[in-house]
């Protein structure tokens, strides 16, 4: 399987709207205005933005949104939820697929009938959507905090602790043990079958998004449980900020209002082969109307 795919060669300015993104757009004054504009850019929705636009309390601003994302996304199916994205990505390695198809799985199919026919996700659904976001959350969090209190016991006894995100990054990165040991499970439950031990390369080079999501954990770890100040969850991006990483690759643009989101995804995009622009909402806003709305203000 060759590192591209056919949604990628074929549409080109294309932006991916983080969740907070789309909430700024639906609450600009003139969002009309930037609508119109932003009707000549390929906008492509993602599985992660859906989610929590269906958990949003409000039922009209959640119909409203949704609405809205369709509008502008056109017949642009979702992009698959990450994980989901990376078993089809085990899935066509290990039958040799020339491509991936980004937007198909249960999670997708879900996501396109709520764009479709976003009544129906009325408020049993919006409790769904609610709950399944929150046990992500904890379940992460959990994770991280238990690892904490291991590792920092590790940095007591004498063994370094890594200066910086890209030392541990890297540190890891070296360690074929360690990867296969974090990539094979993943791949045997999306095949069936173990990976070969000499084919972890050749799977981890055979498509963009595998750095993206790796690093992504990657970075987790070390925000949340080897630095030694701001490592309170409340203080970082969250488990699907950090998913989505794996978005990066597909887009030239990824929009968001989120801060912390922000600076962490510019520093994980370094690793990305094809590097995007990640820019707020105010950013995006001025690069489509040329007369600034002085309601909004640039808050990089």
């Amino acid at each position: 399987m060759q590192p591209h795919t056919k949604l990628v060669a074929d549409f080109r300015d294309k932006h991916i709207l983080d969740t907070s993104a789309w909430n700024a757009l639906y609450d600009d004054p003139e969002k009309e205005i930037v609508i119109a504009a932003a009707l000549g850019k390929t906008i492509l929705p993602t599985c992660v933005a859906i989610t929590e636009i269906a958990a949003i309390e409000n039922y009209t601003r959640r119909i409203h949104i949704l609405r809205l994302m369709k509008r502008l996304g056109r017949d642009n199916r979702p992009v698959a939820t990450p994980n989901q994205l990376i078993i089809m990505a085990c899935e066509g390695y290990s039958t040799r697929a020339s491509a991936l198809t980004i937007n198909r799985g249960t999670d997708a199919e879900g996501a396109w009938i709520a764009l479709n026919k976003p009544e129906l996700v009325d408020h049993v659904a919006q409790q769904t959507a609610l709950k399944f976001n929150a046990e992500r959350e904890a379940v992460f969090r959990d994770f991280n905090e238990g690892l904490r209190g291991n590792l920092q016991q590790l940095f007591k006894t004498g063994t370094d602790r890594p200066r910086s995100m890209g030392a541990l990054i890297r540190h890891y990165a070296k360690s074929d043990d360690f990867l296969y040991e974090v990539v094979n499970p993943i791949y045997q439950r999306a095949t069936g079958a173990a990976l070969p031990r000499a084919e972890l390369h050749p799977l981890l080079n055979s498509i963009y998004i595998w750095p993206m999501f790796l690093i992504g954990y990657g970075c987790a770890i070390y925000q949340r449980a080897v630095q030694q100040q701001g490592y309170s969850h409340k203080k970082n991006p969250g488990h699907l900020d950090l998913w989505s990483a794996v978005y990066l690759p597909f887009c030239d643009v990824f929009v968001t209002e989120d801060k912390r989101q922000r600076r962490t995804l510019k520093v994980l995009n370094k690793a990305n082969p094809r590097p995007a622009r990640i820019i707020s909402y105010a950013e995006m806003r001025a690069s489509l109307v040329a007369r600034p709305s002085c309601l909004l203000h640039e808050n990089a």
